[in-house]
């Protein structure tokens, strides 16, 4: 408050008037060193043994939830605190209902800001709505208290690096237009939907199409008919689904140049839409994306399962993936293309089909792998690639409000 040469003053200016025997100016300057004295004391214990807190009603959400934030602030000691602000870094995509917030100068954030005031160790407690509705790994702070004397004349800030994570899932929707048959008495589940075959089961033949392995080859058929004839598979509950998500939004620009928001949400809304209605059919349903997770360059997968909690796991690799990709996509699928069982189903989920990625398409199709390529993209013409099955969903910007995703032919360019 006062200089060390102002206080040096107001000390002779108070020996002044008792020896003077001024009352009014001894008063006067009392009350300012005294003023002084408080301030120094509120300066520099102000911020001391005051704790900050967040409790969430859960850590994981649905998108389209509502979860439920605490803020809990202490003040652990006899000083009371005329006033004490906060402001908690919040993420700009997923805002309190009601609260004052303000814009950061950091473009993908907000500041949740509280003004209080404190008696000695009083504890107070703000609660608000958080409605989940963007998907992602969400970080709650770090916070920043700033404090001061009663007066206003000092002050004094505190940054604490105090981090929470709340993971907001990908809508989930039901899948329309797969024609799927209902389940047998025996406990098969057979489809006759373009998604899934079993090369372990055979249940008849066809004519021989360009682009089919020799291992389709139906011999037996073949002999019996004298013309070459293909296998017809079916699919059981035991067979295995990968799902492999192209995190990049334009071909030109893998690693997240042009990056579309509404293409990638429907790219991830589809592929754990397509994770859902496997597992509810009971099939084993693996995830293989191009993406990262926050801290994290390593691949981002889940193993092949088929037990109640791998939804879940599903759901929070696919939550908590960043906006854009670290590795082409036809590197990855050539890559898990050696580690896939025979006879995986491989279900492609991308904004659009480049020409390498067609390529691996065609050579997991060689190897004996039903392939099934899905476009989430604004252009949704693809290459005719024989035996692969191309699908499109869109437009993008109705990921927020489908109600169920229809996975219609894509035309041919």
């Amino acid at each position: 408050m006062f200089g060390s040469g102002t206080l040096a003053a107001m000390l002779c200016l108070l020996l002044v008037s008792v020896l003077a025997r001024e009352a009014a100016l001894f008063f006067l300057v009392l009350a300012l060193l005294l003023a002084h004295a408080l301030s120094r004391l509120w300066q520099r214990y102000c911020l001391a043994r005051v704790e900050y807190r967040r409790h969430f009603s859960q850590r994981r959400a649905a998108f389209g939830d509502e979860i439920q934030l605490e803020i809990e602030i202490v003040n652990r000691k006899l000083l009371p605190l005329a006033w004490l602000e906060a402001e908690d870094e919040t993420p700009r995509d997923l805002p309190v209902a009601r609260g004052r917030v303000y814009a950061s100068q950091r473009p993908t954030r907000a500041l949740l800001a509280n003004l209080l005031a404190f008696r000695p160790y009083e504890r107070i407690r703000r609660r608000y709505t958080i409605p989940c509705l963007a998907r992602g790994e969400h970080v709650f702070g770090p916070v920043r208290l700033r404090s001061g004397d009663l007066f206003g004349f000092v002050n004094r800030e505190q940054d604490l690096e105090q981090v929470d994570t709340v993971v907001v899932y990908p809508r989930v929707v039901p899948l329309a237009d797969l024609g799927l048959a209902a389940r047998q008495p025996l406990g098969d589940l057979r489809a006759r939907s373009w998604l899934f075959e079993d090369a372990s089961r055979v249940a008849g033949a066809r004519e021989y199409r360009p682009g089919d392995g020799l291992r389709r080859i139906h011999w037996a058929a073949t002999a019996k008919t004298q013309q070459l004839q293909a296998k017809v598979y079916e699919a059981t509950t035991s067979h295995q689904i990968g799902i492999f998500l192209n995190l990049a939004t334009s071909d030109e620009f893998w690693w997240g140049q042009g990056y579309d928001p509404d293409v990638l949400e429907m790219t991830v809304t589809t592929a754990a839409s397509l994770a859902s209605w496997g597992l509810e059919q009971g099939y084993q349903v693996g995830l293989y994306t191009n993406g990262m997770h926050r801290w994290s360059w390593g691949d981002v997968g889940v193993g092949p399962a088929s037990d109640p909690a791998q939804l879940e796991r599903i759901l929070v690799a696919l939550g908590r993936l960043q906006s854009f990709a670290v590795r082409r996509f036809e590197d990855l699928l050539a890559r898990e293309a050696r580690h896939l069982a025979f006879g995986t189903t491989v279900v492609i989920v991308s904004g659009a089909l480049s020409a390498p990625v067609a390529a691996e398409a065609t050579a997991l199709r060689a190897r004996g792998h039903a392939v099934t390529a899905i476009l989430t993209g604004r252009d949704g013409t693809a290459p005719s690639l024989p035996g692969i099955a191309i699908r499109r969903v869109g437009p993008p910007e109705a990921w927020r409000e489908a109600t169920a995703l229809s996975l219609t032919p894509s035309p041919r360019r």
